[in-house]
């Protein structure tokens, strides 16, 4: 008897032989301790065979133990382990380390659960829904199936309709609840342990590694009902799936960007498709291009709320003209820092973003033009202050600064530009008396350190929340009625074919942040291109509008939705070795048939060094998915016998830096 066995490494299945003592116990999906290599590895059976071995000199090594009684990976799952590895031209061994806990396969024990939460979340019966929401929840519960876009307004209680569809489901039917960033999980969690108390897990990095397997372990024992996730829980090892929630749906954090490149929001519909999921909901203020267009062509069925809950007004928003407008600092014009101080003296909070942390993104040298560059990176090095370090934000090394030019060994080193840490040194400049707490990935490393700042936020703590990004989506606070963009800039002058699809989305979800409670709100968003084409339908919260435009460039450049892209990085050790096997790369891929595919490049990426590889890139585009994929493989089987180049695949890619 054979069994192929399974590792988390960029591998397929390795086949093995099955001792006769454990014939009868082996099971698809228990683990295995198997020789590999010169030591033994853990691996999951995927199914027994050897069958294509027969009559080949191949001389194969035996089981040593099984390690659970039952297996620990359902049918289901390893189903879509495969089907992912497949589906990102990866591997199942790539998709299964993302799929599971790298715990589970190095003899690690469970963890205890211990109390991470607010322990005093007391049960409620909910909200009454508007007419829009019942009308929405109507069409969700009815016996048909279905993909469901959600579009509704900031405000408008989606997540009470997510809520209520889940508490619709048989006794025996499960939910997985995506949400894209740990910080939106924190209000979501005190919501759900409202409604469902101890039937709902959490699942995400912000809990050790001991806690994800206890949660782990109570969803693959049917124990609870639901599991709210980032990224990876849509690996969620329930069995028996009634509903899969996507919030945010258009959020870029639901892709990984390396190792097994997947979208969360493409898996959780694949699953659907192969495990027949009767419902998905798509949830979202600003949808993404591609979710909206399937909408308007039938593919989706389209739920539209126009209205905020209690029939509360959405945020006035005010474009900030900063070549015109007097300030005081680099980022604060007075307008912005009037309104800050009228939101404290009316005992209401304020929301601040800027997209970017650290102290400078720009540190110069005035006197001979010298920036820092990463060493690895073609990146200007960020200035941290907090750690007075040089830090990159791609490869995550850090430099000292000196007090001396690099270069010239001036003194004129100059620290240009803001970041998170600047501004909030402004702020407590301008206004002293601010209680204030800074929101980004450097102040939210520690264990459920998002979940205390909102917590702090909603107990009225925090004056202001200045933060990244992740201060923009998801969180509800009542008592917030100024919402803040420092600049705008950073966000619309991306090199990428989206970066007016992200922007449009970001501010108008930074801007649905104000106004959500009894007082209405305004937003103010500061920039240098007030005459950007973003703005004319972020000022009235125009989503169809934005749609109607942008969806005409996509056509004319023939970008998603109207394509599929696939995009294949090539990664070198030294810019002379790149140039002279891109020529031969370039003849090489010139013989393919690619009747209907563009293949654009190889060319340069946006970004053409990280952790000291050159890298460049190939897109290919085309609307047949099938002939896309043998295209790529194609080029593939052309480039890979090619010493001293690293590949990469990215199906469906969200950005092409």
């Amino acid at each position: 008897m054979h069994a192929n066995v399974l590792f988390p490494i960029n591998a397929e299945a390795f086949t093995y032989i099955v001792p006769e003592a454990l014939e009868s116990k082996i099971k698809p999906g228990q683990r295995v301790l198997a020789p590999f290599k010169r030591g033994d590895k853990v691996g999951i059976v995927t199914g027994f065979g050897g069958d294509k071995l027969k009559g080949k000199e191949i001389k194969l090594r035996s089981l040593k133990s099984i390690l659970d009684e039952e297996p620990l990976v359902p049918a289901n799952l390893l189903k879509l382990i495969k089907w992912a590895g497949q589906y990102y031209m990866s591997t199942s061994g790539l998709a299964l380390k993302n799929a599971l806990l790298s715990a589970f396969f190095t003899g690690r024990k469970q963890g205890k659960a211990r109390l991470t939460y607010d322990e005093n979340i007391k049960k409620s019966g909910g909200f009454s829904l508007t007419q829009e929401q019942q009308n929405a929840l109507t069409e969700i519960n009815n016996p048909e199936d279905g993909v469901f876009l959600v579009h509704g307004v900031t405000g408008s209680g989606k997540t009470e309709i997510y809520i209520r569809a889940i508490k619709a489901l048989p006794d025996d039917k499960k939910a997985i609840v995506l949400v894209p960033e740990i910080a939106i999980t924190a209000q979501m969690v005190d919501r759900f342990r409202s409604r469902f108390g101890d039937e709902v897990v959490f699942y995400h990095s912000g809990l050790s590694t001991g806690e994800r397997m206890t949660q782990w372990r109570k969803m693959r024992n049917g124990e609870v009902k639901a599991v709210i996730g980032v990224r990876s829980a849509v690996f969620a090892p329930f069995e028996n799936i009634g509903l899969i929630v996507i919030d945010e749906e258009q959020e870029a954090s639901y892709k990984q960007f390396e190792g097994l490149r997947y979208s969360a929001r493409d898996v959780a519909l694949a699953r659907a498709k192969l495990e027949g999921i009767n419902k998905i909901i798509l949830g979202s203020a600003t949808p993404s291009l591609e979710a909206f267009y399937n909408a308007e062509n039938g593919k989706i069925r389209y739920l539209e709320l126009k209205q905020r809950v209690e029939q509360r007004p959405l945020p006035q928003v005010e474009i900030i003209d900063m070549t015109m407008e007097d300030k005081q600092t680099f980022s604060f014009s007075n307008k912005l820092i009037d309104s800050i101080k009228e939101t404290i003296s009316a005992n209401k909070q304020s929301l601040i973003m800027l997209n970017r942390r650290g102290y400078s993104p720009f540190p110069i040298c005035t006197d001979c033009g010298y920036t820092y560059k990463c060493p690895a990176c073609s990146i200007t090095l960020i200035y941290h202050k907090d750690t007075k370090t040089l830090n990159c934000h791609y490869c995550g090394s850090h430099l000292i600064p000196q007090a001396l030019c690099p270069q010239c060994k001036g003194t004129g080193i100059k620290y240009l530009g803001a970041g998170t840490q600047r501004v909030e040194e402004e702020l407590h400049t301008l206004i002293p008396e601010l209680s204030f707490t800074r929101m980004d990935r450097d102040t939210t490393r520690k264990k459920l350190s998002h979940y205390r700042i909102v917590k702090q936020m909603e107990e009225k703590k925090i004056e202001v929340l200045l933060g990244t990004q992740m201060v923009a989506k998801g969180h509800d606070f009542p008592d917030v009625t100024l919402s803040a963009v420092v600049s705008a800039d950073i966000t619309l002058n991306m090199p990428d074919f989206r970066s007016g699809e992200r922007a449009f989305q970001l501010f108008t979800q930074l801007a649905g942040r104000a106004g959500r409670g009894d007082f209405p709100g305004k937003a103010l968003i500061q920039t240098y291109e007030p005459e950007h084409y973003v703005f004319d339908y972020v000022r009235h919260h125009d989503y169809n509008g934005f749609y109607k435009k942008e969806i005409v460039q996509r056509k004319e450049l023939f970008y998603p939705p109207f394509s599929k892209l696939i995009r294949i990085i090539l990664s070198f050790k030294t810019k002379e070795t790149a140039k002279k096997t891109v020529k031969d790369i370039s003849v090489r891929i010139k013989r393919i048939d690619h009747k209907g595919i563009e293949i654009l490049g190889p060319a340069p990426a946006p970004i053409e060094k990280i952790r000291n590889l050159w890298r460049w890139h190939l897109i290919l585009k085309g609307k047949n998915s099938r002939a896309l994929r043998r295209t790529a493989s194609l080029v593939l089987e052309k480039i890979r016998g090619i010493r001293n180049i690293k590949i990469d695949i990215d199906v469906d890619p969200i950005n092409l830096l």
